[in-house]
């Protein structure tokens, strides 16, 4: 998928890695609504995500723990590995295997937060935001 135009100078750069269409699709949607938010791509998959942040670098990192190939937890280790290779992006995990180990191990690899998708899609909402206005100094 190609980059998406930013809707304004300096907006939070977001990587959505997601592998359920339909949730990507009203993610994309709520996320594209945000004007201090620039989606800069939307994948399904480890590795796409991963070229994705090599060759654009985002502010933040919006990653499901299960995916079409490979694992959110793949995806957060490369970045706590080697965060300058990527760009020093933010990560929170947005997903459905939201048990007490699992979030420890997310935080353990570095993610900010973690937001259970049954309950949390507009806390995440809410997270992004704020976000964007803190890198934005607003």
């Amino acid at each position: 998928m190609a980059s998406r135009t930013p809707p304004r100078p300096d907006p939070l750069k977001v990587l959505l890695v997601e592998d359920s269409p339909l949730l990507r699709e009203v993610m994309t949607e709520m996320l594209e609504e945000l004007p201090e938010i620039h989606l800069v791509e939307e994948v399904d998959g480890e590795a796409r995500a991963l070229a994705c942040l090599e060759a654009h670098p985002v502010d933040l990192a919006i990653v499901d723990l299960e995916l079409k190939e490979g694992s959110g937890f793949g995806i957060l280790r490369q970045i706590q590995a080697r965060p300058e290779h990527y760009g020093h992006p933010r990560a929170v995990v947005f997903s459905s295997y939201s048990h007490s180990a699992v979030r420890q191990r997310c935080a353990a690899l570095g993610a900010e937060a973690f937001f259970d998708k049954a309950q949390g899609l507009e806390a995440l909402v809410d997270f992004v935001q704020s976000a964007a206005q803190s890198a934005s100094g607003s």
